[in-house]
């Protein structure tokens, strides 16, 4: 050993602190058995630190150090072996200072500051490893303690080895797991270079329970699994695996649950897990099994798989609807089931479909007004729940929904020619005559946009039109609106004109009087004006308000200050919209209509936000010319009728014939026009019964509209009224409170229950919410796992917003006089909503608390 280097580590070790239990004067004791350093010992000249030589008078030496010089800094060198201890007569001092040693592993003992003396021994039998200066430095790194077990510096040479950043043994082993099961796992080759197998055998030993004859990365990886999985099963383990499952489980569940939680390394995790599960039969043996047997566990990804394909077949076989709900929003908050959530939202809106037709279920009434407000309040839920399904089902694995997707079909396409049938046999020309003024669509103006702008001199009313905005769309959008900003928007309702078609409805929206057919250019007029896109502001005009014309992607993409300008001192504004229709009216694209649904949605919600808040808008009216019908399965020739050969006066479309003269057409509803609604006429207008389609060339034929439908003809009026932000005030909705209701605040098992309670049902201006629920000690280190739950609920009963939280105890040994916190986390803006103290006091500490 150079002289220098001993130099540097006796500087070192007189100047650091940590190395010192006292204040005040520093002895250092150097017993060179070999005599080696007996020559050089005066020329390290330590700064601040005087040397002396233990020889055959430590009287005089202690007398020097005790009388005449109490307070320097001494190294005191002797050249022989340190003395037993009744041999020692400076034993005393020695006791008050540091030993040092100038060979390799003494010296590295001295620089990484350790203060447990057998340590140097286990530095020698490492050698190898204190070799390199990278891998001390990473050593340092860790931050070992002072006072540091063998254990812990073993496992700080394998965190080094693994590349760990840390040395606690449950992290060492998942960082060498990350690198693969095979025995070319750089990490496993990297601690054989070293010599440092045996240890990690002991630490995984000792920290996990695993131990084995013959020990592999494969068998290791599967025992944890196994605890995992033995853990979240309470016992109840596939007997096939019963001898793999280790002593203990709840480390080696701590373990993967910590995994699973890391977004850094799940990835890894399931793909080192997808290469073990298939060995392991879990796929069979939880086929085999009622889902509620394991409906909690998410140790194997394939459990999936089993649980969404059993979901479906219990769907299929007749069980209850509100049971299959609740277990697939129980199993949708798993960890692996975020790789399925478009599976999980079919199977949760196929099932609430079928709830719902069972509810609706029976003979429809025969009074077409009755029928349209049934329609309104309950029977589109059911057209906004099949496009959910599609919507999902668009992006879902087809062979875990296996037959669900066909029989959904059948069901929504026998609800829709059972509805339309009814109404069409219920319809009755009379009918607007019936309902208020607000719920026909060609007075829409007059009663709806008019008495807007009479209100006051200067507010502004936007209207947007938005082709083909469907009832069941627009309370998606309502909902959003809602949500999302803190004014009223009501969801009001109309009739629509016959044909339900874009050039009839959008002139109904305009103002002014009786509506005309031009049969020889097909146009439609509105107080014997033309009405198409070019033609509308002029009838704005009409009014004598100030006005605009506009379609919304423009204004969309204008700047606010020019925004602000187009707007400037109008106060009539129509904006045109059409993401729908765009789609479904060509064949090309009709596929993608509910998408377009979905980006109607964003659309309109970001205009009505921009308006509002932005543009000095008060009030939003969205509206549409017409609904729609859409169902994904083809239409098949027998569902198309056959029309006349048209002439003179005739006009056919795929759901509707309008003639100046009464013809007969097969399967059709009449509906003399002039009768029906305020047009010039007689105008003859000839609808295919329920949602039948002419037969006619080109065109879409899975999505239609212009017929007498009630998904055509109902056509929504959403009114949003903005309220200004006050002091103290919410700005919007609000997430719903979350209260825990558990009777107890002791853990006396391993395995234990959380209750929660969801304060208050979801509604308009309550939000629902996901949180975390775990215990954490006093320095907020988790003591359990994570569980999440969304608090979704409706229901006005609280007993019925209740859900449970199924927590493990992550720790050996939990402190029974310490004092534990739970937490309940908001998962969105990470809030801490609940924070309570609890007790651990688990008796018997093994590992289902049996």
């Amino acid at each position: 050993m150079k002289l220098d280097r001993i130099r540097l580590s006796l500087q070192g070790l007189f100047e650091d602190g940590r190395r010192w239990a006292h204040r005040g004067r520093k002895l250092v004791f150097w017993y060179d058995g070999a005599g080696e350093f007996s020559a050089d010992v005066e020329e390290l000249h330590l700064i601040g630190v005087k040397v002396a030589r233990m020889g055959e008078t430590p009287f005089a030496l202690k007398r020097l150090l005790l009388a005449e010089d109490p307070h320097s800094d001494y190294l005191l060198y002797a050249p022989h072996e340190e003395p037993e201890a009744a041999q020692n007569w400076l034993l005393d001092l020695q006791l008050t200072g540091n030993l040092f040693t100038a060979d390799r592993a003494a010296m590295m003992f001295a620089d990484l500051g350790f203060s447990h003396r057998p340590l140097e021994q286990t530095i020698r039998d490492h050698a190898r490893f204190f070799r390199s200066e990278k891998r001390l430095a990473e050593l340092r790194g860790l931050g070992l303690p002072k006072g540091a077990s063998e254990r812990e510096l073993l496992a700080g040479l394998l965190a080094v080895a693994a590349r760990s950043k840390e040395f606690e043994p449950r992290a060492v082993i998942r960082q060498v797991l990350l690198g693969g099961l095979s025995d070319q796992n750089p990490a496993w080759e990297e601690m054989g270079k070293l010599g440092l197998e045996a240890a990690f055998w002991e630490l995984v030993g000792a920290s996990v329970g695993f131990r084995a004859e013959v020990p592999t990365l494969r068998r290791l990886f599967i025992s944890l699994l196994l605890a995992h999985f033995a853990h979240q099963l309470q016992g109840d383990l596939p007997a096939h695996l019963r001898a793999e499952i280790p002593p203990t489980t709840t480390p080696g569940y701590s373990l993967i649950a910590a995994w699973l939680r890391d977004s850094r390394d799940q990835e890894r995790l399931r793909e080192l897990t997808q290469e073990v599960e298939a060995d392991l039969g879990i796929e069979e043996w939880a086929a085999a099994r009622e889902l509620s047997v394991w409906k909690g566990v998410e140790t194997f990804p394939v459990l999936e798989i089993v649980a969404l394909r059993g979901l479906v077949r219990a769907l299929l076989s007749g069980t209850k609807p509100p049971e299959i709900v609740t277990l697939a929003r129980e199993r949708s908050e798993l960890h692996y089931a975020a790789r399925y959530p478009h599976e999980y939202r079919a199977v949760i809106a196929a099932a609430e479909f079928f709830r719902l037709r069972e509810q609706f279920a029976g003979v429809f009434p025969d009074d077409a007004k009755l029928l349209l407000a049934q329609y309104v309040s309950d029977w589109h839920l059911l057209d906004r729940l099949y496009r959910e399904y599609v919507t999902a089902a668009d992006e879902a694995d087809a062979t875990l929904l296996g037959e669900l997707t066909p029989q959904l079909e059948r069901h929504y396409d026998e609800f829709q020619v059972k509805l339309n049938g009814a109404w069409n046999d219920a319809f009755d020309e009379k009918l607007p005559e019936r309902l208020n003024a607000l719920q026909k669509q060609w007075t829409f103006f007059q009663w709806h946009v008019r008495p807007l702008l009479e209100r006051t001199e200067r507010d502004r009313v936007v209207v947007i039109v938005s082709d083909a905005l469907r009832y069941e769309v627009a309370t998606e959008l309502r909902g959003a609106l809602v949500t999302e900003l803190r004014g009223e928007a009501a969801l009001g309702h109309m009739l629509s004109v016959l044909p339900s078609q874009t050039r009839w409805g959008m002139a109904a929206l305009l103002p002014g009087e009786e509506l005309a057919w031009d049969a020889d250019t097909d146009r439609v007029l509105r107080s014997g004006l033309p009405t198409q896109q070019g033609d509308r502001e002029t009838h704005l005009r009409r009014t004598g308000f100030p006005s605009l014309v506009m379609k919304l992607d423009e204004l969309a993409v204008m700047s606010t200050e020019a925004a602000r300008a187009a707007l400037e001192g109008r106060r009539l504004v129509y904006l045109y919209h059409d993401a729908i229709d765009a789609l479904g009216d060509k064949p090309a694209s009709e596929f993608d209509v509910f998408r377009g649904c979905a980006a109607a949605v964003a659309e309109l919600s970001r205009a009505v936000k921009r308006l509002v808040n932005s543009l000095n808008t008060s009030t939003v009216l969205v509206t549409a010319d017409h609904g729609f019908l859409y169902q994904r399965q083809k239409i098949e020739d027998p569902d198309k009728v056959a029309v006349p050969v048209k002439g003179a006066g005739t006009k056919v479309d795929r759901r509707a014939m309008i003639a100046t003269e009464p013809v007969e057409v097969p399967s059709s509803l009449h509906v003399s026009l002039h009768k029906y609604q305020n047009v010039s006429g007689p105008l003859h207008g000839f609808f295919p019964w329920g949602t039948l389609r002419y037969r006619i060339q080109g065109g879409s034929a899975q999505y239609a509209h212009g017929g007498a439908s009630l998904q055509e003809m109902v056509v929504p009026v959403l009114t949003y009224r903005h309220k200004r932000s006050a002091p103290g005030v919410a700005q919007a909705s609000r997430k719903v409170r979350v209260e825990v209701v558990s009777r107890s605040r002791r853990v006396t098992n391993n395995v234990f229950n959380v209750t929660l309670v969801q304060a208050e049902a979801v509604a308009e201006r309550l939000r629902a919410r996901t949180v975390t629920v775990q215990l954490v000690d006093a320095e907020g280190r988790a003591v359990t796992d994570q569980k999440a739950l969304t608090l979704a609920s409706t229901s006005p009963h609280p007993t019925e917003r209740q859900q449970v939280a199924r927590l493990s105890v992550t720790i050996p040994d939990p402190d029974d006089h310490a004092t534990y916190f739970l937490t309940v986390t908001d998962t969105e803006d990470r809030l801490e909503l609940v924070r309570e103290p609890w007790e651990i006091r688990i008796a018997f500490k093994d590992d289902f608390g049996f």
